[in-house]
C-alpha cells in the first residue's frame, strides 16, 4: 500500500491521474495538494469527496515547511509531482511565476521530501516540529516522480521550423 502525495492534483492532468490511481489502486492513500490557481479546478476532484482514502489539501509547493508537515503527517512514501505553471501564453507576459513555481517550488518539494525521508533538513533555518510524530515506519523505498508536459505544435510539412530572432518561420 502506497501513501502518495500528488501535487497539482486539481489540474487537468493531475486530477485525471488521481481518478485513475484511486480506481486502479483502491488500497493506496492519496493526498492531493494544489494551490488552486488559474489552472486548478477543485470540482474535478468532487467525485472523490466520499473516498476515505483521498484527502485534498489547498497548499503551495513553494512552502517547504507545509510540504514537510504534509509528508510527515500523512506518512507519504511516494510523490507524483504535476504542480507547475504551464500556460505558455502567460509566460510571455510574466515569466517570474513560472520560475518561482517550476524551479523554486520543485526545489522546496525535493528538500521537504529529503528532510522527511532522511531527517536531514539542511535547507536553512526552519521552525521546530510541533506536529504529531508518526510511529516509526519500516524501511521502505520512497519515490519522487516529476511529470513534465510539453505541447509541441508542428507543421505537417517535412521541413523543421527555424527560429530567426523572435520569428518562427517554415522553410519552403
Amino acid at each position: 500500500m502506497r501513501r502518495m502525495l500528488v501535487t497539482g492534483a486539481a489540474g487537468f492532468i493531475g486530477s485525471n491521474f488521481v481518478h485513475f490511481w484511486a480506481e486502479q489502486h483502491k488500497g493506496d492513500v492519496i493526498v492531493g495538494l494544489d494551490a488552486l490557481t488559474y489552472a486548478g479546478n477543485l470540482a474535478s476532484l468532487e467525485p472523490l469527496a466520499k473516498n476515505e482514502k483521498f484527502t485534498f489539501i489547498k497548499g503551495d509547493i513553494r512552502d517547504g515547511d507545509a510540504v514537510h508537515e504534509i509528508i510527515n503527517h500523512h506518512g507519504i512514501d511516494t510523490i507524483v509531482h504535476f504542480a507547475a505553471e504551464s500556460h505558455v501564453d502567460r509566460s510571455i507576459h510574466g515569466p517570474d511565476p513560472f520560475i518561482d513555481t517550476n524551479v523554486r517550488g520543485t526545489h522546496e518539494l525535493l528538500k521537504a521530501a529529503r528532510a522527511a525521508w532522511t531527517e536531514d533538513w539542511s535547507g536553512g533555518p526552519r521552525t521546530p516540529r510541533t506536529h504529531r510524530t508518526l510511529p516509526a515506519r519500516p524501511a521502505r523505498t520512497t519515490s519522487f516522480v516529476r511529470i513534465i508536459t510539453r505541447m509541441d505544435f508542428r507543421s505537417r510539412r517535412r521541413t523543421p521550423p527555424t527560429i530567426t530572432g523572435r520569428i518562427i518561420s517554415q522553410r519552403s
